[in-house]
């Protein structure tokens, strides 16, 4: 599993991808596992192995079951989690620049075939369901690519493989997708621009007047913001984003509960436990046995 590191402004730094070769394979159990709001140049093309998984975005969510696809576009804020609580997720990701199909700025590929989808700010997620002759070929090639990762000298045929994908998938959006409303870039920037003041001050003392100056708004329209394009309060989404993070360290380091309490934000370890207890189903201590 790829481990998930983002920048201070939120932008996804992707493990695996390079200048040289823009292409990386992400398997990711989400079983226990949230991946928070965040955004990143890169487009992904993947499919649920196992279980069922939702992605949010600030203009709606979507549910992919097992066996479906999913495509996210360029630069969309999003989050994504189990479905099904209890349930195992497994998700087989794509993720990959532009530039690899395109070749280059301002090529024949790029204007022709990828700004059309990349500038269509509608065209947010695009769920891929199974039973369509055109996206049974196109979830057939996404477990292709994956299988074709473990050989070796496998560059070109990945390209190729993904860049027919791609023709695939313009075909399927062209024949099944309806517009949705798209929010304004303005308040996207509100959104983006308070997730990243949580993002990078969690482990502090935050409060909602904090968050809103961040972005200059009064506390009302930071609230109302966040209840209308993330459906819960400020602080909610900031002890939500705590937990995840705790949940991390209890996974991947050997700190103690009161440590990772302390280092998360908490400053009760009663309330600490408890919180985790109500948002996993079990103990700090327990969730660290079942996933270490």
């Amino acid at each position: 599993m790829k481990s998930f590191l983002i920048d201070e402004n939120q932008v996804e730094q992707i493990e695996g991808m390079t200048t040289e070769y823009p292409y990386c394979l992400h398997q990711r159990d989400l079983t226990d596992f949230i991946i928070p709001w965040h955004w990143h140049e890169e487009l992904e093309l993947g499919y649920i192995q196992e279980g069922t998984s939702k992605i949010v975005t600030v203009g709606g969510e979507y549910i992919i079951h097992q066996g479906d696809g999913f495509f996210i576009n360029s630069n969309v804020m999003d989050m994504k989690k189990n479905a099904v609580p209890g349930e195992r997720v497994l998700e087989i990701n794509h993720i990959f620049h532009p530039v690899f199909l395109s070749g280059h700025f301002k090529s024949r590929f790029e204007q022709k075939y990828l700004i059309p989808v990349i500038n269509n700010r509608q065209i947010e997620v695009y769920i891929i369901r199974r039973g369509k002759p055109i996206s049974d070929k196109i979830i057939t090639n996404l477990w292709r690519l994956k299988e074709l990762q473990a050989h070796e000298n496998m560059e070109f045929q990945t390209r190729n493989i993904l860049s027919e994908t791609w023709l695939l998938l313009l075909k399927d959006i062209r024949f099944n997708y309806k517009n949705n409303k798209s929010l304004k870039s303005e308040q996207s920037d509100r959104i983006r621009n308070m997730l990243s003041f949580i993002h990078n001050h969690y482990k502090e003392k935050v409060t909602v007047a904090k968050i809103a100056e961040a972005t200059g708004l009064s506390e009302r329209e930071a609230m109302r913001s966040f209840r209308k394009y993330l459906n819960q309060s400020p602080i909610e989404y900031l002890i939500s984003y705590r937990l995840n993070e705790a949940g991390k360290l209890l996974r991947d380091t050997k700190l103690s509960i009161t440590e990772i309490c302390y280092q998360c934000g908490f400053s009760d370890s009663s309330y600490f436990g408890k919180a985790f207890r109500k948002a996993y189903g079990m103990t700090p201590l327990e969730f660290r046995s079942q996933n270490q």
